[in-house]
């Protein structure tokens, strides 16, 4: 990695990812796996169907919320976490992936507390 940014920068050419093209929010289409809006909200999952469905009948209203940030979704009532996935789920929808190919289950939670050699299979060891 360090190798690209000497070489670029020895060129004058950035490489980085950071670029107005990258930055730019691409507005929402149907796509042959998600026809609806609905449909898509519900594939992504994290509670964005019961919590946005109301408030995006079309995909010009969707994409009006994509474009406008967090902030409308952190009225609907979604937690911090699902904000940032729903989001960068949209992102990789607006660039033109297919939701089968990005979509993740939830992280099941721990079973076990502590992380360390003390606590083993759920129980303290000395």
């Amino acid at each position: 990695m360090f190798a690209a940014v000497r070489a670029s920068s020895s060129r004058g050419v950035r490489t980085f990812a950071s670029t107005a093209q990258a930055a730019a929010k691409l507005p929402l289409r149907a796509h042959a796996e998600t026809p609806m809006p609905a449909d898509l909200l519900t594939k992504i999952g994290r509670n964005a169907d019961k919590k946005l469905g109301d408030k995006v009948p079309d995909w010009k209203s969707l994409s009006e919320l994509y474009l406008k940030g967090t902030k409308p979704m952190g009225d609907a009532g979604m937690t911090p976490r699902e904000r940032r996935y729903v989001m960068w789920a949209l992102e990789r929808y607006s660039h033109g992936d297919a939701p089968s190919t990005f979509i993740r289950p939830p992280k099941p939670p721990k079973k076990i507390r502590g992380w360390g050699p003390r606590v083993q299979n759920g129980k303290r060891v000395k």
